[in-house]
């Protein structure tokens, strides 16, 4: 769905885009405790609002993650309870999918992956009885595929990707297909095949300039910028990075801002500078506590707390891994490293921190952020 001129039945005029685009805005502003008793007065239950409303939810996921899932949730109970007819076509399972996709892909990225599931599972009841819902069960496909290489089945995405990719061509959704592209590139990064994805990022990032898809461009360099770190290509790697946080920073992409930043710390630890390594890690972790990305922030600490040993700060360190360990038991995270996590925390106890069982669950926490 696409949107040109917008109607408020209220209002009795047509807004523009723009117009339309500050209209949601000013829905978001409202607090949601006030919404259902203004929905009128907001046009809730009005489709092109809707469409402006999850257009800047989208964004939104990329700049303040715990906030999009909150307000998507909140969208997706408004049209379901009570049953709210929507639009003239009665567009209510098209919106209802949507929301629950926003807030499945908003899930991915906050490593709350059994929400996810559930949220893409909802979003599919809803497509599979929508108007266009090929089209919508193919954008929810790529989500599951994103999740699927968050869960480091590598081989499933790399076969499953072509099929995915000409899906998203023939149905005419050009950014889709190189967002699958993207995929296999970083499955292909994570299996040790680096020559092989390094070529899929660059191509990438050169159909994405060519067709001012800013975001992946900007993403490609990023992980372009990962790859010339992993060749010890250093002058590339900050090249890359330079260029992908311009661009970033215009689109106000605050989660690949921080991960790039993360990347920052890791490519200077690579180099043996540890002051400067740990001004990027706390850095990261600055930004990722302001979005609510916890499980981030708690990474973050544990590779600190490896930083500040090899530093000669094992009372520094210790603090660090303090600080981790309550997010990790609260989000449930890396349940495979329960062993590490359980040595870690003996370890604590006497005051000696098991350096191996430190970087066990470092490891652990790598492959969930990939």
């Amino acid at each position: 769905m696409t949107a040109s001129l917008i109607y408020f039945p209220g209002k009795g005029q047509f807004l523009s885009p723009e117009e339309g685009r500050k209209a949601a805005e000013s829905v978001l502003a409202t607090p949601l405790e006030q919404r259902r008793e203004r929905c009128v007065e907001l046009h809730l239950e009005d489709p092109e609002q809707l469409l402006c409303v999850s257009t800047l939810l989208w964004r939104l996921g990329e700049i303040e993650p715990a906030r999009a899932f909150r307000e998507a949730e909140f969208f997706y109970s408004f049209i379901e309870v009570p049953r709210r007819p929507i639009g003239v076509f009665d567009e209510r399972d098209y919106y209802l999918g949507e929301f629950a996709l926003i807030a499945g892909g908003v899930a991915r990225i906050l490593s709350k992956r059994a929400d996810a599931k559930r949220w893409f599972d909802l979003a599919e009841s809803h497509f599979v009885l929508a108007h266009n819902a090929s089209a919508h069960i193919a954008r929810l496909a790529y989500q599951r595929l994103a999740l699927t290489l968050e869960e480091r089945d590598f081989e499933s995405v790399i076969q499953r990707t072509p099929r995915w990719v000409e899906a998203f061509t023939r149905l005419d959704l050009p950014e889709d297909a190189l967002k699958c592209r993207f995929l296999e590139a970083t499955a292909l990064k994570e299996t040790g095949r680096l020559q092989d994805a390094k070529h899929g990022f660059h191509g990438i990032k050169q159909e994405a300039a060519q067709k001012r898809f800013e975001r992946l461009e900007a993403m490609a360099s990023e992980n372009l910028f990962q790859m010339h770190a992993f060749l010890g290509e250093v002058a590339e790697a900050v090249a890359e990075a330079g260029q992908a946080s311009t661009i970033l920073a215009r689109l106000n992409n605050r989660v690949s801002l921080a991960k790039l930043q993360l990347g920052v710390g890791y490519l200077m630890r690579s180099q043996g500078n540890l002051p400067e390594s740990v001004k990027a890690f706390r850095n990261a972790q600055h930004q990722f506590s302001e979005i609510e990305m916890h499980a981030d922030v708690a990474a973050t600490h544990l590779v600190l707390a490896d930083l500040l040993l090899d530093a000669s700060q094992p009372a520094q360190a210790e603090w660090e891994i303090r600080a981790a360990l309550p997010i990790v038991d609260s989000l449930k995270l890396v349940p495979e490293g329960i062993a590490a996590l359980s040595l870690l925390r003996d370890s604590l106890r006497r005051r000696q921190i098991d350096r191996q069982a430190l970087r066990s669950l470092n490891g652990y926490f790598e492959e969930l952020g990939s």
